[in-house]
Protein backbone atom coordinates (compact mmCIF):
# COMPACT_ATOMS: atom_id res chain seq x y z
CA UNK A 1 0.00 0.00 0.00
CA UNK A 2 2.78 2.41 1.24
CA UNK A 3 4.61 1.64 -2.06
CA UNK A 4 1.79 2.11 -4.30
CA UNK A 5 1.03 5.54 -2.36
CA UNK A 6 5.39 6.23 -3.75
CA UNK A 7 4.65 5.32 -6.94
CA UNK A 8 1.25 7.62 -7.12
CA UNK A 9 2.82 10.53 -5.75
CA UNK A 10 6.12 10.38 -8.32
CA UNK A 11 3.37 11.08 -11.29
CA UNK A 12 2.64 14.12 -10.17
CA UNK A 13 3.81 17.25 -8.90
CA UNK A 14 5.42 17.44 -5.46
CA UNK A 15 2.68 20.06 -4.11
CA UNK A 16 -0.01 17.12 -5.35
CA UNK A 17 1.46 14.66 -2.46
CA UNK A 18 -0.26 14.92 1.01
CA UNK A 19 2.05 16.51 3.95
CA UNK A 20 0.51 14.40 6.28
CA UNK A 21 1.02 10.82 6.96
CA UNK A 22 -1.92 8.68 6.13
CA UNK A 23 -4.71 10.99 5.40
CA UNK A 24 -7.21 8.51 4.26
CA UNK A 25 -7.04 6.97 8.14
CA UNK A 26 -6.33 3.79 6.26
CA UNK A 27 -3.05 2.32 8.22
CA UNK A 28 -4.29 0.60 11.50
CA UNK A 29 -2.38 -1.08 13.30
CA UNK A 30 -4.74 -3.57 15.50
CA UNK A 31 -7.74 -1.03 16.88
CA UNK A 32 -5.31 1.83 16.48
CA UNK A 33 -4.47 4.28 13.76
CA UNK A 34 -1.03 3.48 13.07
CA UNK A 35 0.52 7.29 11.76
CA UNK A 36 -2.21 8.91 14.44
CA UNK A 37 -1.35 9.05 18.17
CA UNK A 38 -4.70 8.80 20.49
CA UNK A 39 -4.52 10.89 23.40
CA UNK A 40 -7.72 10.78 24.74
CA UNK A 41 -10.64 9.06 23.97
CA UNK A 42 -11.87 6.63 21.85
CA UNK A 43 -11.90 5.50 18.31
CA UNK A 44 -12.89 2.70 15.58
CA UNK A 45 -12.41 1.25 12.26
CA UNK A 46 -15.58 1.98 10.43
CA UNK A 47 -17.07 2.09 6.60
CA UNK A 48 -17.72 5.64 4.88
CA UNK A 49 -20.11 6.48 2.47
CA UNK A 50 -18.98 2.69 0.95
CA UNK A 51 -18.48 -0.34 3.03
CA UNK A 52 -14.89 -0.90 1.71
CA UNK A 53 -14.05 2.62 1.97
CA UNK A 54 -13.09 2.73 5.91
CA UNK A 55 -12.44 5.83 7.98
CA UNK A 56 -12.51 6.76 12.07
CA UNK A 57 -15.39 7.06 13.81
CA UNK A 58 -14.64 9.63 16.93
CA UNK A 59 -16.58 7.60 19.77
CA UNK A 60 -17.70 10.04 22.89
CA UNK A 61 -17.77 13.05 23.75
CA UNK A 62 -13.85 13.45 24.09
CA UNK A 63 -11.63 12.52 21.47
CA UNK A 64 -7.86 13.86 20.95
CA UNK A 65 -5.71 12.40 17.57
CA UNK A 66 -2.70 13.75 16.78
CA UNK A 67 0.26 13.41 14.47
CA UNK A 68 3.23 15.75 13.93
CA UNK A 69 3.83 15.98 10.04
CA UNK A 70 7.81 16.54 8.49
CA UNK A 71 7.35 19.97 7.32
CA UNK A 72 8.91 23.54 8.33
CA UNK A 73 8.77 26.06 5.57
CA UNK A 74 5.12 25.37 3.51
CA UNK A 75 3.84 28.88 4.10
CA UNK A 76 0.43 28.42 2.57
CA UNK A 77 -1.15 24.97 3.89
CA UNK A 78 -4.84 23.40 2.42
CA UNK A 79 -6.78 21.03 4.09
CA UNK A 80 -8.84 18.81 2.35
CA UNK A 81 -11.80 16.97 4.65
CA UNK A 82 -14.34 14.15 3.84
CA UNK A 83 -16.71 13.78 7.08
CA UNK A 84 -19.79 12.79 8.32
CA UNK A 85 -20.44 15.20 11.65
CA UNK A 86 -23.96 15.49 12.93
CA UNK A 87 -24.54 19.20 13.64
CA UNK A 88 -24.43 18.63 17.44
CA UNK A 89 -20.50 17.08 16.92
CA UNK A 90 -18.02 19.81 18.48
CA UNK A 91 -14.85 18.49 16.22
CA UNK A 92 -11.94 20.99 15.97
CA UNK A 93 -8.73 21.25 14.32
CA UNK A 94 -5.66 22.24 15.89
CA UNK A 95 -2.17 23.57 14.66
CA UNK A 96 0.71 23.46 17.12
CA UNK A 97 4.08 25.57 14.79
CA UNK A 98 6.52 24.77 17.84
CA UNK A 99 5.24 21.68 19.02
CA UNK A 100 5.43 23.13 22.46
CA UNK A 101 1.53 21.82 23.43
CA UNK A 102 0.50 25.62 22.06
CA UNK A 103 -2.38 26.04 20.36
CA UNK A 104 -1.75 28.64 16.77
CA UNK A 105 -4.60 28.01 14.95
CA UNK A 106 -7.98 26.18 15.60
CA UNK A 107 -10.67 25.78 13.48
CA UNK A 108 -14.07 23.87 13.50
CA UNK A 109 -15.07 21.33 10.82
CA UNK A 110 -18.59 21.75 9.81
CA UNK A 111 -20.99 19.43 9.70
CA UNK A 112 -21.74 17.97 6.45
CA UNK A 113 -22.22 14.18 4.78
CA UNK A 114 -19.40 13.35 2.89
CA UNK A 115 -19.04 16.35 1.12
CA UNK A 116 -15.77 17.08 0.23
CA UNK A 117 -14.63 20.55 1.70
CA UNK A 118 -11.30 22.58 1.83
CA UNK A 119 -9.81 25.31 3.29
CA UNK A 120 -6.58 27.49 3.57
CA UNK A 121 -4.62 28.89 6.55
CA UNK A 122 -1.24 30.90 6.12
CA UNK A 123 1.15 29.65 7.87
CA UNK A 124 3.86 31.63 10.17
CA UNK A 125 6.30 33.45 7.99
CA UNK A 126 8.60 30.89 10.07
CA UNK A 127 8.53 27.90 12.16
CA UNK A 128 10.62 24.69 12.81
CA UNK A 129 7.68 21.72 13.25
CA UNK A 130 3.74 21.68 13.41
CA UNK A 131 1.69 19.25 15.33
CA UNK A 132 -1.46 18.43 13.80
CA UNK A 133 -4.46 17.99 16.46
CA UNK A 134 -7.71 16.77 15.91
CA UNK A 135 -10.20 17.54 18.95
CA UNK A 136 -13.60 16.03 19.51
CA UNK A 137 -15.41 18.28 22.38
CA UNK A 138 -19.01 16.78 22.20
CA UNK A 139 -21.44 14.19 22.04
CA UNK A 140 -22.75 13.83 18.40
CA UNK A 141 -21.58 11.35 15.54
CA UNK A 142 -18.33 12.28 13.77
CA UNK A 143 -16.60 10.26 11.69
CA UNK A 144 -13.28 11.32 8.81
CA UNK A 145 -12.79 9.83 5.99
CA UNK A 146 -10.15 11.81 5.17
CA UNK A 147 -7.83 14.75 6.22
CA UNK A 148 -5.43 15.64 3.95
CA UNK A 149 -2.90 18.27 4.39
CA UNK A 150 -1.21 19.89 1.66
CA UNK A 151 1.08 22.32 0.00
CA UNK A 152 -1.51 25.40 -1.05
CA UNK A 153 -1.56 28.17 -3.42
CA UNK A 154 -3.76 31.43 -3.21
CA UNK A 155 -3.15 32.13 0.36
CA UNK A 156 -4.59 35.67 1.41
CA UNK A 157 -4.77 36.23 5.14
CA UNK A 158 -2.04 37.40 7.23
CA UNK A 159 0.73 34.95 8.64
CA UNK A 160 -0.23 33.45 12.30
CA UNK A 161 1.71 35.22 14.68
CA UNK A 162 4.21 33.46 16.15
CA UNK A 163 6.19 34.73 19.17
CA UNK A 164 9.49 33.53 21.27
CA UNK A 165 11.25 32.31 18.46
CA UNK A 166 14.88 31.38 18.77
CA UNK A 167 17.91 32.71 17.88
CA UNK A 168 18.38 32.13 13.85
CA UNK A 169 14.86 32.12 12.94
CA UNK A 170 13.70 34.56 10.55
CA UNK A 171 11.72 37.41 12.05
CA UNK A 172 10.07 40.58 10.91
CA UNK A 173 9.58 42.40 14.39
CA UNK A 174 11.48 41.77 17.75
CA UNK A 175 8.46 41.37 19.43
CA UNK A 176 8.84 37.64 17.53
CA UNK A 177 11.74 36.69 19.32
CA UNK A 178 12.58 35.21 22.68
CA UNK A 179 15.67 37.83 22.84
CA UNK A 180 13.42 40.55 21.35
CA UNK A 181 16.35 41.35 19.14
CA UNK A 182 15.72 41.17 15.73
CA UNK A 183 18.20 42.73 13.16
CA UNK A 184 19.39 42.06 9.47
CA UNK A 185 22.35 39.91 8.59
CA UNK A 186 24.81 38.78 6.06
CA UNK A 187 26.33 35.61 4.57
CA UNK A 188 28.50 34.53 2.01
CA UNK A 189 26.89 34.19 -0.95
CA UNK A 190 28.65 30.69 -1.88
CA UNK A 191 28.72 28.94 1.48
CA UNK A 192 26.52 30.47 3.37
CA UNK A 193 28.76 31.51 6.14
CA UNK A 194 28.09 34.71 8.54
CA UNK A 195 29.72 37.80 7.57
CA UNK A 196 30.27 41.51 8.08
CA UNK A 197 33.02 44.64 7.71
CA UNK A 198 34.81 43.28 9.93
CA UNK A 199 34.56 39.72 9.03
CA UNK A 200 34.86 39.55 5.13
CA UNK A 201 34.27 36.37 3.16
CA UNK A 202 37.21 34.27 2.02
CA UNK A 203 38.09 33.84 -1.40
CA UNK A 204 35.98 31.84 -3.18
CA UNK A 205 33.46 31.78 -0.79
CA UNK A 206 31.32 34.55 -2.62
CA UNK A 207 30.51 38.12 -2.10
CA UNK A 208 28.87 39.25 1.34
CA UNK A 209 25.32 40.08 0.84
CA UNK A 210 21.88 40.90 2.66
CA UNK A 211 19.91 37.90 4.05
CA UNK A 212 16.52 37.90 5.99
CA UNK A 213 16.50 39.21 9.36
CA UNK A 214 16.86 36.96 11.99
CA UNK A 215 16.31 36.44 15.71
CA UNK A 216 19.95 37.00 17.93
Amino acid sequence: MKLLAALACLTLTITACPLDDDPGFDDWCGDQLCHWTLLRGQIAKTPTWHERDYGVELVGPQVTLKQQPDISSVSCLEFKVIADIDPAASVFLELDFRGDGTVDYRERLPSSRWQPLSFLVTAPSWYDTVALTIRKESDGHAVLARLELGDGEGCTGAPIALDDRPPGAWCETADQCASATCAPSKICSQTFEACDDATPCAAGTGPCVDWPATCR
